[in-house]
């Protein structure tokens, strides 16, 4: 269990430390930015969470690389369909470049997480 904690502590220092990276210098270099997603990768080892998959996915969009950032995206909603935050991200990834995917994918946000009535 030490262990466990160990391995998941690491990965939280490591994708937090490339966050940090990132949004201190948000137009860093390509070569830059690359090592930013490779932390994020490394940030999953033995982690089942799709959190830096999705953290990932929304970097990919900012930069943007949508089609990237959409596939990945997909990837967590093929094992988690009612992710909210796969669905945010997969929705700003398809805006503009695949309308019915992006539609979808609101439609999805209105469903998991439903506007709360006016009183």
């Amino acid at each position: 269990m030490v262990a466990w904690a160990a391995v998941l502590w690491s990965n939280q220092r490591i994708g937090d430390a490339a966050s940090d990276r990132l949004l201190a210098n948000p137009r860093m270099a390509e070569a830059s930015f690359q090592g930013v997603l490779d932390d994020y990768k490394r940030a999953e080892l033995l982690d089942p969470g799709t959190d830096w998959r999705l953290t990932r996915a929304g970097a990919l969009v900012l930069r943007g690389r949508q089609a990237e950032a959409a596939r990945l995206t997909e990837t967590v909603l093929e094992k988690e369909p009612s992710n909210l935050h796969a669905w945010l991200v997969l929705r700003e990834a398809t805006k503009g470049r695949d309308p019915r995917r992006a539609a979808q994918a609101s439609a999805e946000i209105r469903r998991l997480d439903p506007p709360v009535p006016a009183p």
